[in-house]
């Protein structure tokens, strides 16, 4: 594949501990390009860690940052009124942790300031900040701008273009030391990035299907890793120190464990692109595959098929008619582009030239044959109402191709 999106940066991938498995993860060369990235990692679903100059002109760093610290006076000036998600990490809620709403000013002022104090900390809970959409609430602020290498986003792209847009997967986290997130791979099977802006974090990860090994006898993966009394270096776990300024590439399936090690301001997307949108389908199949086992014995009801969906939808946050329209709204501005010549405006105003939105239009056209090829989809009524049905875009793709 010729290059995609040029990029003149360096780049070292290092604090990666992985026993023999260390060949996996070379240290990349100093001219580090879109087209290596895509290559050495992102293809193979690899994961990798940027040094610190990934970030170094982020505004979130200069003005979020005071003395190596979290700035939470200027936190509680500019956005104390904020609405924000906060984890009990000492409450377990289903396979996460159990969150209230809380204003930032109360969060920081009340719980974060009184949290410092040695003598009460044992009688603190400990309180994360977590999945704050905050570039949604504050689309003006530019505290951040997302790096080149992660701007292929159909994710993000597709909740900015939505007019109902009640949602996006780009976040911000605020924790203490010792707030962490429990064992779980990412949402859709996306990509995630993650940066430190301040603090540091250690991760565990496990390869696609290393995970099984760490199953109780009921099927259920652990909580917590680091009380599953099992050695997780002899099992494939995969350790990594985050320092400050660094950046996480999180691949697609990969489960994951994260702690923070000091007080950690981060920011975090999760991504769809065109190297992982099959396995965003094959994910969505399986879960659909689990919805019809756990309502099998409603089967003969009327339109059961479009009543698995709704719980689909419920479950796993998608359904097939908006994974549908999710490809839909992708493609639309990718024929476009190609059938004019210009190039493609990606997000944070990226640009990325013909043979990266032709390689779009290819998966997008594997997306679309594989939904046509499932069976479920001729029994969904929600497909026979459609302006312009899966095969419709379908013949569009391949005209262009």
């Amino acid at each position: 594949m010729r290059k995609m999106i040029e990029l003149q940066s360096p780049v070292v991938s290092k604090n990666i501990q992985l026993g023999d498995e260390l060949s996996l993860f070379p240290s990349v060369s100093n001219e580090f390009t879109y087209d290596t990235f895509f290559r050495r990692y992102m293809e193979p679903n690899l994961p990798c860690i940027f040094q610190s100059w990934l970030t170094a002109e982020w505004a979130a760093r200069k003005i979020w940052v005071s003395d190596n610290k979290i700035d939470v006076d200027h936190l509680v000036h500019k956005y104390g009124l904020a609405e924000v998600p906060v984890a009990d990490c000492d409450q377990k809620h289903y396979n996460s942790q159990q969150k209230e709403t809380f204003l930032l000013k109360n969060y920081l002022s009340k719980y974060w300031l009184n949290h410092k104090c040695e003598e009460n900390k044992s009688h603190q809970k400990c309180l994360y900040l977590k999945d704050w959409h905050f570039v949604r609430a504050y689309p003006e602020a530019k505290i951040y701008r997302t790096p080149i290498f992660f701007c292929s986003d159909w994710l993000n792209e597709f909740w900015e273009k939505r007019e109902d847009s009640q949602d996006d997967y780009r976040f911000v986290y605020l924790g203490p030391k010792g707030s962490w997130t429990p064992f779980h791979a990412d949402v859709f099977q996306s990509y995630s990035w993650s940066a430190n802006v301040c603090g540091r974090k250690k991760w565990i990860f496990f390869p696609p299907g290393a995970e099984e090994s760490l199953k109780d006898c009921m099927g259920s993966l652990p909580y917590d890793i680091a009380k599953s009394g099992q050695n997780l270096d002899a099992l494939g776990a995969l350790t990594v120190i985050q320092e400050p300024g660094e950046t996480i590439f999180v691949p697609s399936g990969w489960h994951h464990q994260v702690w923070n090690l000091e007080d950690t301001l981060s920011i975090n997307h999760n991504w769809i692109n065109a190297t992982n949108i099959l396995q965003v389908w094959r994910q969505l199949l399986a879960e659909l595959l689990k919805v019809e086992d756990a309502i099998s014995d409603c089967r003969s009801m009327e339109k059961w098929e479009d009543q698995c969906q709704l719980v689909l939808k419920a479950s796993h946050g998608m359904d097939f008619i908006e994974y549908y329209h999710f490809l839909r709204a992708i493609a639309k501005p990718r024929i476009e582009s190609l059938r004019s010549g210009s190039d493609l405006t990606v997000l944070d105003g990226h640009r990325q030239g013909r043979r990266h939105t032709e390689y779009d239009v290819q998966r997008l056209r594997d997306a679309l044959l594989a939904l046509l090829d499932d069976h479920h989809v001729g029994h969904l009524d929600t497909f026979e109402s459609l302006a312009e049905p899966p095969a419709a875009l379908l013949d569009q793709l391949n005209d262009l191709l």
